[in-house]
């Protein structure tokens, strides 16, 4: 993998990116598409097993279907993420995260590495830490130097309702304590147009929405108006390194 082509991708994976499993289900073609007319450049897939967390959703097919010229963005929120690494990325996941919670967090983040360099082409190693999951907790996987954190503000295993300012504050003490490498951060959960401003202050690289988007009387607008209000408070300024 070359140092251009690990450039080109973080500078394509910034900004809002859409939960497409929000979109009707008969219709997430037609949903990928729209989003990249809109100009998004990222689209999250939210994989889950019905063993990590309740729900159950799509796998590695529709990754590869929804090929838009998109990045596309690979949330593993299923109990083993290492044995599902390799089929993703062969699928086209520009950016895979695991979760800290997993017993085998460690053995995924190096896979999507491995990954990577066997498909000759970068492919983003994310960790995400669920709300009840410190920094601290997180430490020795932080000690990988994941290339990617995504931060939820809600738990899905529990049901509880969002918590935008905890996050927020996880988010900046990720910043600080990440500082030497400089990762890409995230922030997933509760983004809403309500909340977007606060979520923004945080200057995340990455903002996932999906129901905020795709349930809007306008998705197109809703699309919009969360990609302004990341650009407007000075998300879209932090510098991008190779």
């Amino acid at each position: 993998m070359s140092d251009a082509a690990a450039h080109s991708l973080r500078r394509r994976c910034r900004g809002v990116s859409a939960g497409i499993f929000a979109a009707d289900a008969g219709k997430l073609g037609e949903a990928a598409v729209a989003v990249a007319s809109w100009g998004g450049t990222l689209l999250h897939f939210d994989v889950m097993d019905g063993v990590f967390v309740p729900a159950i959703t799509g796998g590695p097919l529709f990754v590869k279907a929804l090929a838009t010229g998109m990045a596309r963005d690979v949330h593993l929120m299923v109990d083993r993420p290492s044995r599902h690494v390799s089929a993703f990325a062969n699928a086209g996941a520009d950016i895979i995260t695991v979760h800290a919670e997993t017993d085998d967090a460690a053995d995924a983040l190096k896979l999507v590495r491995s990954a990577s360099d066997r498909l000759q082409r970068p492919i983003l190693a994310g960790l995400a830490l669920m709300p009840g999951t410190s920094v601290d907790d997180a430490a020795p996987l932080l000690a990988f130097r994941p290339d990617l954190i995504l931060v939820l503000s809600l738990d899905p295993r529990s049901g509880t309702a969002p918590d935008i300012a905890g996050a927020c504050a996880k988010l900046d003490a990720l910043a600080e304590r990440t500082a030497s490498w400089a990762p890409w951060l995230a922030f997933d959960g509760g983004v809403t147009a309500a909340t977007i401003g606060a979520v923004s202050r945080s200057r995340p690289d990455i903002v996932v929405s999906g129901s905020a988007i795709f349930a809007a009387p306008d998705p197109a607008q809703a699309f919009r108006h969360l990609t302004a209000a990341w650009e407007g408070a000075g998300a879209a300024g932090r510098t991008v390194d190779a």
